[in-house]
Parts: C-alpha cells; structure tokens; sequence
C-alpha cells in the first residue's frame, strides 16, 4: 500500500496558536498529504486564523456548536490517509518528527501507535525551564513491551500527550475511532484499545512534540469535584476492555502479581480481576471490580470452580457485591453540588474561595 499522511487538527478557541501549529506541520521533512482542520463551535476568530495559513493540503471543516467529542469522530472521518497523526490546535512539532515515526512505522508492522517525548512550551512558544514546572515529568514514558503497556494503563492511565501520537488508519478502521462519549480520558481508551488488540506501541526517545502549557496553567484541567467524578466513571468504564481477556495465560502476562490456583481455568479470569482491582486503592477500580465481578458471576460452573479453588461461595459473593463504594461517591457529589451552587449564585471571588477548600477537601481524602 502506497503510504499517505494525514494530519488531523482538533480546533477550538485556539485563534492565537492555530497558525503555528499548522506552519509547524507544514514544515515536516516529510510532509503530509492533507491536513484535516475540524472547529468545534469556536467563538474566536479560530477558523480565521486557520484560514490565513494558505496551502491547498489544508481542509477546513466547521462546527456550528461545541460538541466535543463527536466533532472529533467526525474530524476523523475525513481523513484519508493510512496513517494519522494528532495534533491538538495549540501544540506544535519539531520539522522531522513525522519522519521519525513513519520510518519506525515501516519497519515495525505490528505497531499501532507511535508517540514521542515531549517538551512543555508556554503561551509565548518558550521552552520551559527544566524543573520549573510539576508537568514536566508528564509524556516521558519510556518503551516497554505490549502487557507491559497493558499493566500501566491499568494502575496508572494516559502517559501520552495525543499531539505526538500517529496513529496506523487500520487500528481506527479495526478498533473504531475515538469514542465521543468520553470527555477526559478519551486517548487512553484508544491507546488501551489498541494495546490490547494485539499492537505494539512505540515511543520515540527524542522531544519531538511541544505540548503548550500556558504560566498560568489556564489550560490545565483541574482536580475540581466534578472532573474527579468525570475521571472515576469514565476510567471505571474505559477498563471494560479488559474483560477481552480470555486466557489466564493472557491474564498472567499482563499482572503477573495475581495468584492464581493450580486448579483453576479460563472461567475465573474475570473473577481473578475483579479481586486484584478490589485491591487497589482508587474509586475508579474499586467500581469495576464490583462490575467485574457481577458480570462473571452468571456462570454456574464458573462459580462452582472458584468455591472449590478458593472457598469463595454465595456468602463471599454476595459480600463482594455489596462493597459498593457508597461514602467516595456521596462524598464526591456533594461536593461537585456546592462547587455548582457557588458557579451560579456567588460572585467570582467566593467562588474561588469555595473551589480552594473544596480543592483541599479532596487532597485531603486522597492522601
């Protein structure tokens, strides 16, 4: 197959950077066949912006309103080329960094997804200093292989910045595209996704992407009550694709830590990781366990062998169940109530006040 690039631009309210980011994809060693630009309802001049950078590569699609993401499902879709990279409307790339991972991309056929490291810029398009900033640790991931990939994205999430990920068009065609309904942790289901279908990920070992982070941090989401609510549910949801595991073979490779019985086969798989997941200390795993558990416990036979292997009967089921974290989510929507109430009734600088406590608060129940 003849090798085709498409660069694919999520827009919105980027009027200040979206003409650097596309001079900087125009300015590949390699350069792409098009450039997909989709706005998602910006109210900035974004599209003008856009617009202003003239190069016949470059298509430009517009949203009436903010949808997030089925806007991007839709940006996706109109991209032709067999490969796909990312590139958020306000980062940036270094002139070789699309070479760099098509050439890996070529020799590696097994990989699905090739990231780089990346260097924090600030509003001004300034390199920040190093240790001047707690994100820089952020998109350093080092290479591992796939169940290793697998077991981080379990404990741990995203680790890449999606503007330096370019992305095998058949991994999008096989596994679907972005999947809209999440709001935060959209990329890492993807990069799960794809892990878990079978592909290598690769991470080239050079800061090729410039992920802008303004001094301010205005464009960094907050750990306010309602996107930790977000973040527990999506990540309790996005961790279903585990389920795909069929083999305690497969189950083993990927949390070698599990104990698994000399007796036991591929029936407990879903009840040896709905038990590891109930061990570990977030929200978001202590809800798929409990999920987990109550989907593989249908199965006679299957419930029959875990009694025998591990004692665990009706009682120890039923116990299991009713371990839902009720206190962490009262706790959580309270909270994201009064930060609501305060949005909407108090003035700007009581709500900052309210968002600082509330801020503590939950600092507090996550130490």
């Amino acid at each position: 197959m003849t090798k085709s690039i498409s660069v694919f631009v999520p827009l919105y309210n980027h009027e200040k950077f979206i003409r650097a980011t596309l001079t900087s994809a125009l300015a590949q060693t390699l350069p792409p066949d098009e450039i997909v630009v989709i706005d998602d309802g910006s109210s900035d001049g974004s599209i003008e912006a856009a617009k202003s950078v003239l190069h016949p590569s470059i298509q430009i699609i517009a949203e009436q309103r903010n949808l997030g993401g089925p806007t991007t499902m839709r940006g996706l879709s109109f991209c032709k080329g067999n490969l796909v990279a990312i590139l958020n409307s306000d980062d940036t790339w270094s002139p070789e960094k699309l070479k760099r991972q098509v050439d890996h991309l070529e020799k590696n056929q097994n990989c699905g997804v090739v990231f780089t490291l990346v260097s924090l810029i600030d509003e001004h398009g300034k390199t920040w200093k190093q240790a001047t900033n707690r994100h820089q640790s952020l998109f350093q991931a080092r290479n591992r292989d796939r169940h290793a990939w697998l077991r981080y994205f379990f404990h741990s999430g995203n680790v890449f910045c999606a503007s330096s990920a370019t992305v095998r068009r058949e991994c999008f065609d096989r596994l679907g595209p972005l999947d809209g309904r999440y709001v935060q942790l959209q990329d890492l289901d993807m990069w799960l996704r794809i892990a878990m279908a079978g592909y290598d990920i690769h991470v080239v070992q050079d800061n090729l992407t410039y992920y802008r982070l303004a001094r301010n941090g205005s464009n960094m989401s907050v750990g306010s009550p309602q996107n930790r609510a977000i973040y527990a549910t999506e990540y309790a949801r996005l961790l279903r694709n585990y389920w795909s595991v069929l083999s305690l073979d497969e189950l083993l490779k990927i949390f070698p830590d599990i104990s698994v019985s000399d007796d036991a086969d591929d029936s407990l798989v879903l009840f040896y990781l709905a038990k590891y997941a109930a061990k570990q200390p977030t929200l978001h795993h202590r809800l798929f366990a409990l999920e987990t558990m109550q989907k593989w416990g249908g199965n006679l036979e299957a419930m029959r062998l875990a009694a025998k292997c591990h004692g665990f009967t009706h009682i120890e089921y039923r116990n299991f169940v009713a371990g839902w974290p009720i206190k962490e989510t009262l706790v959580l929507g309270l909270l994201t109530k009064i930060e609501k109430i305060a949005n909407q009734f108090l003035p700007y600088d009581f709500q900052q006040r309210i968002k600082t406590l509330i801020l503590r608060i939950n600092d507090r129940r996550h130490s």
